[in-house]
């Protein structure tokens, strides 16, 4: 019996082509989110809007392929082992990753902070990776994580070098929500920001996205002039300063400028036609 058989059920596709069973398994993985860890067949029943008779053999079939695993206390699920082991090879299979890890490691020891590599997906700050310190506070990997571009020292460098509609188009669909007390949640004070930044050639994180941290980031553009991602020098309140963020500023422009060549294989760039917001 083959696939053209009538006995066998042909998949159900959209009419872009998707094919609807595994847009819907996508879905599922979709409803993990740092804050949401652990869900229950029935939360998952009410985020998608599925009933649980349908849902369960979407469910079961992700927890038999590695994709999700079963808490044994609670009987929720959680994103499986699978996950991580693929999250491994897409790290891997980023080469701007390993050029740009020198010109991280060379801003670490000239400035002792934290240093962060970005680029953004569909109107978010994707981090790619980051360079600590011996005294290292933070105890997870930050490859992966998406965060707001309006609170962001990375998510604002890149905004401000991005032309004025899409900025826009970003700004308006995720609106400007409070991340702390120092957040910019006004449109026109940030866009007022980011004239001010564009003209400085870089952005300051001041508190927006975490309490007592500062940063400094500069946009990475391609040769023709597209933004392609972001480096920023990160720390406390006190370490970076009105004294060292001109300093700063000069250090990440000589990296930016060195991750130019290297543009076309950050994922703003590659994703481009099915990510971002044009």
């Amino acid at each position: 019996m083959n696939s053209k058989d009538p006995a066998v059920p042909a998949e159900r596709t959209q009419a872009d082509g998707r094919v609807n069973s595994i847009t819907k398994a996508l879905r599922i993985l979709d409803c993990f989110t740092p804050e949401r860890t652990e869900l229950s067949l029935s939360q998952l029943s009410r985020l998608l809007g599925m009933p649980k008779s349908t849902l369960l053999n979407q469910v079961r079939t992700l927890e038999s392929s590695g994709y999700l695993m079963k808490t044994h206390d609670t009987q929720a699920y959680r994103l499986g082992f699978k996950i991580m082991e693929l999250s491994y090879c897409a790290h891997a299979a980023m080469p701007v990753i390993q050029y740009a890890i020198p010109l991280m490691e060379e801003l670490q020891a000239a400035t002792g902070e934290n240093i962060y590599l970005t680029s953004y997906l569909d109107g978010r700050v994707f981090y790619l990776e980051c360079m600590y310190p011996s005294r290292r506070s933070v105890a997870y990997s930050v490859s992966g994580k998406t965060l707001p571009m309006h609170c962001t020292g990375c998510g604002k460098a890149m905004l401000s070098q991005m032309p004025a509609e899409e900025a826009e188009a970003i700004i308006d669909r995720y609106g400007l929500p409070p991340v702390t007390p120092n957040t910019i949640t006004d449109k026109a004070v940030l866009l007022g920001k980011l004239g001010e930044y564009r003209r400085l050639g870089y952005a300051v994180d001041d508190e927006e996205e975490t309490p007592g941290v500062r940063c400094v980031a500069m946009a990475v553009r391609s040769s023709r002039g597209e933004v392609a991602g972001a480096l920023s020098i990160s720390g406390s309140t006190l370490s970076v300063n009105g004294d060292n963020i001109g300093e700063y500023a000069k250090l990440l422009s000589r990296a930016c400028n060195a991750l130019t060549q290297y543009a076309h294989l950050f994922p703003a760039i590659q994703c481009a036609p099915v990510c971002n917001i044009g």
